[in-house]
């Protein structure tokens, strides 16, 4: 059932096991909220819900499908890995994007993965609505705490992943650095001039890891008052 060639066939047997488009959409977020914790590690049934909900779903359904499980543990679970990790907010209609993310975003900046903490600050990087600065500045002020790891998930974690974070969009950064590390970077590329001193403070306790990001946060700043 899951060769390449039977695509088709596996999506019929989707539809044809929940037939109704809405409670299908809800189905197919709370099978991705009970997937494996790292999102970047994808099991066939994820690879399958992920890419339907893109190809077959519209952006309002999956919008509605979003309002109605955000309130479930799963449900926020998935919705958050099909936004922040697949790319679905570019899916949905302008306005339940800014207001999923957001939500969404503030339960996955506490996530127990660090590689999702990690992703979900990529994504917010890339985002220009007026929640991000407020969201990286309390990432920064340690704000977020990151959630305990359920056993039977620190087990697939230890089978799968790797205990530290790693970067896509800044692969120059070093393995390991903190969230709140990495959101002074990010917010220094926005032009807060106001996180210095907390930068300075955070450079006097930091390892290998932060440190290096700090000093990148502190030259973004110093270019800003750069004569031209």
């Amino acid at each position: 059932m899951w060769e390449s060639a039977r695509h088709e066939e596996r999506i019929a047997a989707l539809e044809a096991l929940v037939p109704g488009p809405l409670e299908r959409t809800c189905a197919c977020l709370r099978v991705l909220g009970a997937a494996a914790p790292e999102w970047h590690v994808g099991l066939p049934l994820d690879r399958l819900v992920e890419p339907y909900l893109h190809d077959h779903v519209g952006g309002e359904l999956v919008g509605a499908a979003i309002e109605r499980v955000l309130a479930e543990p799963v449900g926020m679970a998935g919705a958050a890995r099909w936004l922040l990790h697949a790319g679905g907010a570019a899916h949905l209609v302008t306005h339940d994007a800014a207001r999923f993310v957001a939500e969404t975003a503030k339960w996955a900046l506490e996530h127990p993965v660090p590689r999702n903490r990690t992703e979900t600050l990529e994504v917010l990087a890339r985002i220009h609505s007026p929640f991000v600065v407020p969201m990286l500045h309390a990432v920064l002020a340690g704000f977020f705490t990151p959630r305990a790891l359920a056993p039977e998930d620190a087990e697939l974690c230890d089978l799968f992943g790797e205990p530290g974070t790693f970067f896509v969009d800044d692969d120059h950064l070093l393995r390991g650095t903190s969230d709140r590390a990495y959101s002074a970077l990010l917010l220094a590329r926005r032009g807060e001039r106001g996180i210095r001193p907390r930068i300075l403070d955070l450079m006097d306790a930091a390892g290998r890891e932060d440190f290096h990001a700090l000093a990148l946060a502190m030259e973004a700043l110093e270019a800003l008052d750069a004569p031209e």
